[in-house]
Parts: C-alpha cells; structure tokens; sequence
C-alpha cells in the first residue's frame, strides 16, 4: 500500500514553486498511473476494496488538487513569461497557447473519468461501452501528459528559472500557498 498525504508538504515548498510545479507533475504521473492500472486490472470485473480506495483516491485528486496546479500555470507562471521581452524565452512563449490548450483537453478528460469512475464506484463494475470511453480518454490523458510535462519541464520551467527575478518567484509561490488548503487529507492509493 503506497500512502499519498495529498495536503503534506511537496518536496519543494512555496519558496521553489517551480520545483513544487514539478512535484505536482509526479502526482499526476502517479494517479494517472494509477487509473490506469485499476482499469487494467478490474475493468472486466468487480472492483475490490483496494481497487475502490485506488480509484477513489484518484479520481479526488484530479477533482479536487490538479485543478489548482493549471491555475499556477495560467494564472501565476504564464502571464509573468508573456510579460518578459527576453530572447531566450521566446521558444517557450510560443509554446504557452499549446499548453493551455492542453490544459482544456486534459479538463474534459478529466470529466468524462470523473463521470465514468464514479458510476463505476457506485456500481462495483463497468460496462464495456463506458469503459472503453473511459479507456481512450485515459490514453489521451496519458499521451498529452507525457509531452505537455516534458515541454514544461524541459523547456518552460528552465527559461522561466533563469529569466524571472527572485521577488517574481516569490509571489508565484506565496500566490500557490493562497490557492491551497493547508489541512492534511490522507488519501490511500494502493500500488494496484
């Protein structure tokens, strides 16, 4: 059992918000994961009681969590990079419209998983018509995470962390804080 304390302190904390964006990206990684798996595993029967917790645990923390990594994002980190008339940045400026086109895509998913993965907790199963919905849309998830995370990470993130000035990062950070409950919410999600 892998216990995942979503209100804890990240890895990184307010004062790094790029790394604590980074951080958030390995959660999605790891529910998404996890989603998947219990598919894999229970989609063709009932769910068991580790599987119910996993998907739960899941489905909370992309209704309730990841919505607040998008607005870090596009409230916090994108408009003070558009604002920037560095060179360096330009590459990646280019690429922010992308990511929030992104952000729209993974939010219908999203929804559309929400949907089908509560009935399917209600039912103790699915049926095949909603799990093959529910199977292309985690594949899409799957697919756009994967190279949305790499651009962020590889290119976004590194040219914000050399052109934004210290006091800039530090109102991103104090702008997540304000956006995050600070009550622990122990949440299981079983390695399933």
């Amino acid at each position: 059992m892998m216990a995942v304390n979503l209100g804890d302190k990240p890895l990184a904390d307010f004062s790094r918000p790029l790394e604590m964006m980074s951080d958030c990206h390995r959660r999605i990684e790891h529910f998404l994961d996890v989603l998947n798996k219990v598919d894999a595993r229970f989609g063709a029967g009932e769910l068991t009681d580790e599987a119910r917790r996993a998907l739960e645990a899941s489905l909370n923390y992309f209704a309730n969590f990841a919505p607040r990594h998008t607005a870090d994002e596009e409230q916090s980190l994108f408009p003070r990079l558009r604002c920037s008339q560095s060179t360096e940045a330009r590459d990646a400026l280019a690429e922010l419209d992308r990511l929030e086109r992104d952000h729209r895509q993974a939010e219908a998913n999203h929804a559309l998983v929400d949907r089908l993965g509560r009935q399917w907790l209600a039912a103790g199963h699915i049926d095949e018509g909603p799990r093959q919905s529910l199977q292309r849309a985690l594949d899409e998830l799957t697919a756009m995470y994967a190279a949305h995370i790499q651009l962020e990470e590889q290119q976004v993130f590194v040219v914000a962390s050399h052109m934004l000035k210290p006091t800039q990062l530090r109102e991103i950070g104090a702008e997540m804080k304000r956006r995050r409950s600070l009550t622990n919410c122990i949440v299981q999600a079983d390695g399933v």
